[in-house]
């Protein structure tokens, strides 16, 4: 790395350590540590999921196809046999962001503030679309499910009946909204915005912080 991008990535650890930051430099970080995370790593995949946001390899790929075998297993009677988990856990990404920190001789973020980071990401992926065999077959959403905030993907599974398949990508532990500007299967009502301000992380739909 050279002295430039340490002294960026530097200050951009000094502001989440702060907790006085935005989703987009979240969105700035991981471009930054994309190249220094190693392959399969959490960073590293989510790094390039934000980077290439119609996502048809790595470890987003297995996951479509794991939805994929559980929409056709569900057109059989079959889909208890399917087992489907998320991408990451909230913990490997700490580990792996605060792996990629030490080459920089950072210090390790601490676990509420890594899910806060990973609660950005999951802001950040909103709308991606998904694919399978080259067409498009669903779109990652963000909502919030009981005690934890899901980037879920959402699949349409053509066949004798036609399936709808909901699944977590990502999963946080929900400190950011209590009933919120939710709807239907608690998605929001819009595009979220996350913002960390005066020690905490808020989400924002249309610009108003969702209660």
């Amino acid at each position: 790395m050279d002295a430039k991008e340490h002294s960026l990535v530097s200050e951009l650890h000094g502001r989440i350590n702060a907790r006085s930051f935005h989703e987009r430099d979240i969105l700035a970080l991981l471009i930054l540590l994309r190249q220094h995370a190693p392959d399969g790593s959490a960073v590293r995949e989510l790094s390039d999921f934000v980077a290439h946001r119609e996502k048809d390899r790595g470890s987003l790929k297995k996951y479509v196809q794991h939805v994929v075998a559980y929409g056709e297993a569900m057109q059989t009677g079959k889909a208890a046999r399917v087992e489907i988990d998320v991408v990451f856990s909230a913990a490997d990404f700490a580990d792996s962001l605060n792996t990629v920190l030490r080459k920089f001789a950072l210090g390790a973020l601490e676990r509420e503030v890594t899910d806060d980071v990973l609660a950005c990401v999951m802001s950040l992926l909103q709308d991606v679309r998904l694919f399978h065999q080259g067409a498009e077959i669903g779109r990652l959403g963000l909502s919030r499910v009981q005690n934890d905030l899901w980037l879920a993907g959402a699949v349409q599974m053509p066949g004798p009946k036609l399936v709808n398949v909901v699944f977590p990508t990502l999963i946080v532990s929900n400190r950011y909204c209590s009933s919120g500007d939710v709807g239907r299967g608690g998605v929001f009502s819009g595009l979220v915005e996350a913002r960390c301000t005066k020690g905490k992380l808020r989400l924002y739909v249309g610009g108003k912080a969702v209660p």
